[in-house]
C-alpha cells in the first residue's frame, strides 16, 4: 500500500504515464509485497534452505510448493465465486430499476465498510490458529488416536484450539452487535447524506435493517472462515462458498426488488458460507470425534463379520 501510495503520483504525473502509471505502480507494488513475505518467511524458517555439507535440502521443496499452489487455488476458487455472487447481485439490482440499483450500490459502499472492520479480528483468528495448528501438527496430534489427541502435549493443543474458538466466537459476536447498533443509528440519517432523491432514500430505508442484522452473520462468517483456513481447511472453504453462491444466485434471481435481493440471496450466501466454516471449527474441535468413531466401530465390525462367514 505504502509502495503504490508513493509511486503512483510518480508515475502518473511527473512521469506522466497516466493510466499506464497507475497499472506500474500497482505491479511493482505487488512485487514489493511479495518480496517482503518471502523476507519475513524466511525468518521464520518457513522456506527450506540447503543444509550445510549437502547439496539439497532436508525439506522437500516441490512438496511444499504443490501444498502452497493448492492452497492458493483454493483461495482463488473462493474469493471467484464469492466476487461472481456479488456481480450478480449488482446486475439483479440493475434490470430491476435504476433506483434500485443506486440504493444497492450505497448499502453495497456501508457493508464494505463495516466489512473491513470486522474482517481485522478474522485476520488476527487466523493468524492465531494457525499457530496453535501448527503446534497440535507438529507434535504429531493429526492421527487417528483419539486417546493421544487428548492427552498430554496433544491434548494441550486441543484445548488451546478449543479456548480459542470460544473465545473469538465472544468477540463475533459482541463486535457484530455493535457494528448492527452502529448501522442502525446510521440509518436515521444515512439516506440523507449519500442522496437527496425521495425515492432512493426509500429504499435505503427499507434495506439499513437488513443491512444491520447482517453484521452478526458476517462477523460470525469472517471470524469462522478465518478460523478454518487457519486449521487449512481451505478446500472445504473454497467448495462451500461455491455452494452458497449458486444458491444465493438461484434467490437473487428471482428477486423482484433491492429489499428482496438484500434480504433473501445475500443472507443465504452468507449462511451457506458460516455452516461451512462451523463444519470446518467443529471438526478441528473434535466435535465429530463420536460420528467418525461410531462409522470406524461399524466398519470394522462388517470386516469382522465378513471374515468370520468367509
Amino acid at each position: 500500500a505504502i509502495t503504490n501510495l508513493v509511486l503512483d503520483p510518480i508515475f502518473m504525473f511527473s512521469m506522466k504515464m497516466k493510466v499506464g502509471g497507475a497499472a506500474a505502480a500497482t505491479a511493482l507494488s505487488q512485487m514489493a509485497a511479495a518480496a517482503v513475505y518471502t523476507i519475513f518467511l524466511r525468518r521464520r524458517k518457513m522456506v527450506p534452505r540447503n543444509v550445510s555439507g549437502q547439496g539439497k535440502s532436508s525439506i522437500n521443496r516441490a512438496k511444499i510448493v504443490m501444498e502452497i499452489l493448492r492452497a492458493n487455488a483454493a483461495m482463488l476458487a473462493k474469493q471467484g465465486s464469492l466476487l461472481f455472487g456479488w456481480a450478480y447481485a449488482t446486475a439483479r439490482a440493475t434490470r430491476i430499476g435504476h433506483y434500485h440499483v443506486a440504493a444497492h450500490q450505497i448499502a453495497l459502499s456501508l457493508w464494505l465498510i463495516f466489512a473491513l472492520v470486522l474482517d481485522g479480528s478474522a485476520v488476527s483468528a487466523q493468524v492465531l490458529m494457525s499457530r496453535n495448528y501448527a503446534a497440535y501438527q507438529s507434535n504429531g496430534c493429526a492421527v487417528d488416536d483419539d486417546e493421544r489427541k487428548e492427552s498430554g502435549v496433544c491434548g494441550e493443543a486441543r484445548r488451546s484450539i478449543r479456548s480459542l474458538t470460544g473465545y473469538m466466537f465472544k468477540f463475533a459476536l459482541v463486535q457484530g452487535v455493535l457494528s448492527t447498533i452502529a448501522i442502525f443509528g446510521l440509518g436515521q440519517f444515512a439516506p440523507s447524506v449519500f442522496t437527496t432523491d425521495p425515492a432512493i432514500r426509500l429504499h435505503l430505508k427499507e434495506i439499513i435493517p437488513y443491512l444491520a442484522w447482517q453484521q452478526i452473520l458476517i462477523s460470525l462468517t469472517l471470524t469462522f472462515e478465518s478460523l478454518a483456513i487457519g486449521a487449512s481447511k481451505f478446500n472445504l472453504i473454497a467448495i462451500g462458498t461455491a455452494i452458497s453462491t449458486v444458491v444465493a444466485i438461484k434467490i437473487l434471481a428471482g428477486a423482484r426488488t433491492v429489499v428482496d435481493i438484500w434480504s433473501g440471496g445475500i443472507v443465504a450466501l452468507f449462511v451457506g458460507r458460516l455452516v461451512t466454516a462451523c463444519v470446518g471449527v467443529l471438526d478441528l474441535n473434535g466435535a465429530f470425534g463420536p460420528i467418525v468413531n461410531w462409522f470406524r466401530a461399524q466398519r470394522q465390525r462388517g470386516s469382522t463379520t465378513n471374515q468370520g462367514r468367509a
